[in-house]
């Protein structure tokens, strides 16, 4: 190196920049959570037939709404049952007591049998429940007990009966799919459920609850009768061993229609 020459500095290639970082990208849109994801349901009594019933969460949110099918036609069939099978039984048991077992077997057939067509005449049900204006299921009734629950797009979800036998005592239905069973909605007790049939559309404090379950799986309970928090007309599930879709639409039938 000459004398008086400075410092030189290190050669180096040229400087390429780093690209800018990409943005990041942006949150997926918030998937509305379903009408069914919950696990209690409130629903709206004491509607006439075609108004607009709601069914809501606990904090009062609308999840789904329907037309109410309740009738007075189905009140006073109600009615006529319950006296005719009261006036029946009494007339079967005097008919025992004056040891006449042919005219006592004749009096109760013709008592179930009247009551069987009674119920039958009854107009059968079909309605909708929405999700913010969007078909969410369909409930068509079959048969005076037989309920079938589908899609929008017509699917079959599943079976909805009650015994033909309910009349008699407590109340059973059967939540079913493609012939088997996936669970049972029993009143709470026979006596209760008597008193029901006779004074429950009179006062609340004669209704019944219903429980469903299968043997030893409880799934959940359907409260009529105005519990000690001062709720009613109440579904309230345990769990996912039941296709909420169906104890909803269950539910639906039992609080607007069942006598």
């Amino acid at each position: 190196m000459e004398e008086g020459e400075g410092p030189t500095e290190p050669l180096t290639p040229d400087t390429v920049p780093l690209p800018e970082p990409l943005p990041p990208p942006p949150p997926p849109p918030a998937v509305p959570a379903s009408p069914f994801s919950t696990t209690r349901y409130h629903f709206t009594s004491g509607l006439r037939s075609g108004e607009t019933a709601h069914i809501r969460d606990d904090a009062g949110k609308v999840l789904l709404s329907y037309r109410s099918f309740a009738s007075v036609i189905g009140v006073i069939a109600t009615l006529i049952t319950s006296v005719m099978l009261i006036a029946g039984v009494a007339g079967t048991l005097f008919l025992i007591h004056e040891k006449s077992p042919l005219r006592a077997i004749v009096a109760l057939v013709l008592t179930i049998s009247f009551a069987l067509l009674i119920t039958h005449l009854v107009p059968r049900t079909n309605t909708t429940l929405f999700d913010d204006g969007n078909p969410a299921l369909t409930i068509t009734q079959r048969a005076s007990a037989t309920y079938l629950v589908s899609l929008p797009n017509g699917t079959l979800l599943g079976q909805l009966k009650k015994s033909p036998f309910s009349f008699l005592g407590r109340t059973r239905w059967t939540v079913a799919q493609s012939g088997r069973v996936l669970a049972e909605a029993v009143e709470e007790s026979f006596g209760r459920a008597l008193l029901r049939k006779l004074y429950g559309k009179f006062s609340r404090r004669f209704e019944t609850d219903l429980f469903i379950r299968l043997p030893g799986i409880e799934m959940g309970k359907i409260i009529r009768r105005t519990n000690g928090t001062g709720e009613a007309d109440v579904l309230e599930l345990t769990g996912d061993a039941l296709d909420r879709r169906m104890a909803v639409a269950l539910a639906t039938v039992v609080f607007g229609r069942e006598p």
